[in-house]
């Protein structure tokens, strides 16, 4: 009877918790489905078709800034671009460097002369810090070092106003790992027929060299192709790399913010303030995420701070500061209800299916069955986004893919993300201290290459 008394007792304090808290991460889930279907979803897309050859094929400028990279992923971004189906004439290459990068330097001028030979135009452009130096207005960044950004927004805007481009001529930014498919610059340039600015979308390579990878490529394949793809009637932001812009918008727009550490996303923010289009290339590029947990923690913790500094934006309408924090903020809102919310919706389900009187009035029934739609109807889109960006090199490999990368564990995922969402929280809202930045490791084919874009 003690047993029995203590069990009820327990239950007693049990479900009243698991009630409130089921109310609470379901409402929270159907305001954040509400908003993304009818502030988001509900808009057209621009989408650059790709069904007329573009009249005029201007040259290519690919800004690739590099710290820390090894010359295995410096290759194969350089001999993707090689093998895409534009002109090799109309491209030119340029790797971006700094000057106390150590590793870049013991094989860049060889790699320039090899390439040069036998591939597209390349050349080596090595920063000057000086330089940078002007471009910073006093009281815009805590300097440190030798008193100027080392950012990756410093690195582009120093080789763009270095270099003397034509204003009809197109600039792009890869990162040392980016791989694209062969006619993006083609369509890219067919794009920009019609808009200012086009964008491709975004997925992950390296798949098979971990878990993470894995999960990775699906969910980014998703986002871009569920959500992004809709941002364009803006406030819109770039996703860092291959995005193509003629040389007079760039310079229009006021190109970069040195003092940006989420330089793509500013970009996109000052391009549409200022009337400028966007287009979505309806191909995925493909990058390399960090195999390693830690790595992973790293470089996701600067991606989730990026659009904090702009959720109060003066420069927006309360509709555009609506859409703004909707798509920007409503993944990380999601995952972290997740950390609550699957467990204890895990939990619920199973009490009502033992039989147990829990509280289901039909405003909540109503409430639990939109959000179950919703994410049935995304988990398809989510498979739709996989089958279009998302590469293997066997049957065997994509089994195994889908197998161990599916809409249950990408809710395991997103739960994941709350570690580097809470973190990016505190750098951006408590920490006053200046975060660093750390080279992250990645894999490439099978080899780990210490190496890290600045700010990837």
């Amino acid at each position: 009877m003690e047993a029995s008394g203590g069990i009820a007792a327990f239950l007693g304090i049990l479900f009243p918790g698991l009630i409130v808290l089921f109310i609470i991460t379901q409402s929270t889930y159907f305001i954040n489905n509400i908003l993304v279907d009818f502030i988001i979803y509900s808009r057209s897309s621009n989408v650059v078709d790709g069904e007329e050859t573009p009249a005029v094929l201007p040259t290519i400028h690919v800004l690739v800034p590099i710290y820390g990279e090894r010359r295995a992923v410096i290759e194969q971004t350089v001999a993707n671009i090689a093998e895409l189906d534009y002109p090799a004439t109309n491209i030119e290459v340029y790797l971006i460097t700094e000057p106390d990068d150590a590793v870049v330097a013991a094989y860049v001028d060889e790699f320039v002369e090899t390439v040069t030979a036998s591939g597209p135009s390349i050349e080596q452009l090595t920063v000057n810090r000086s330089t940078i130096a002007s471009y910073v207005r006093e009281g815009q960044w805590d300097l440190n070092g030798d008193g100027v950004p080392r950012t990756k927004a410093s690195a582009l805007k120093y080789a763009f106003r270095t270099l003397t481009l034509p204003p009809d001529d197109v600039v792009t930014v890869f990162d040392a790992d980016t791989i694209v498919p062969e006619d993006t610059f083609t369509l890219a340039v067919g794009g920009l027929e019609t808009y200012d600015i086009v964008q491709a979308k975004q997925t992950v390579r390296n798949h098979d060299a971990g878990w993470l990878p894995r999960l990775e490529a699906m969910g980014i394949a998703a986002w871009c192709h569920t959500l992004y793809e809709k941002t364009t009637a803006g406030p819109y932001q770039l996703l860092g790399k291959a995005y193509f812009v003629t040389v007079g918008d760039l310079w229009a727009i006021g190109d970069w913010q040195v003092n940006a550490t989420t330089e793509d996303l500013t970009l996109g923010l000052d391009a549409y303030e200022a009337g400028y289009s966007l287009g979505i290339v309806d191909r995925f590029i493909q990058d390399i995420c960090p195999a390693d947990f830690g790595d992973w923690v790293n470089q996701k913790r600067r991606w989730a701070a990026g659009p904090y500094a702009y959720l109060r934006a003066e420069q927006f309408d309360p509709r555009e500061l609506v859409r703004f924090w909707t798509y920007s903020a409503s993944n990380q809102v999601v995952s972290l209800v997740n950390v609550v919310g699957v467990p204890t919706g895990i939990l619920y389900f199973l009490f009502v299916l033992a039989g147990f009187d829990l509280y289901n009035s039909p405003p909540l029934v109503v409430v639990t069955l939109v959000n179950l739609l919703n994410w049935v109807y995304y988990s398809v889109k989510t498979y739709q986004a996989t089958a279009l960006g998302v590469q293997f090199a066997s049957p065997r490999q994509r089994v195994w893919f889908y197998v161990t990368t599916n809409p249950l564990t990408q809710l395991v995922y997103s739960m994941l993300w709350a570690i580097p969402i809470t973190l990016a929280i505190w750098d951006h809202f408590v920490s006053s201290a200046e975060r660093e930045f750390v080279v992250t490791p990645k894999q490439v084919d099978g080899r780990l290459a210490d190496s890290a874009t600045q700010d990837d």
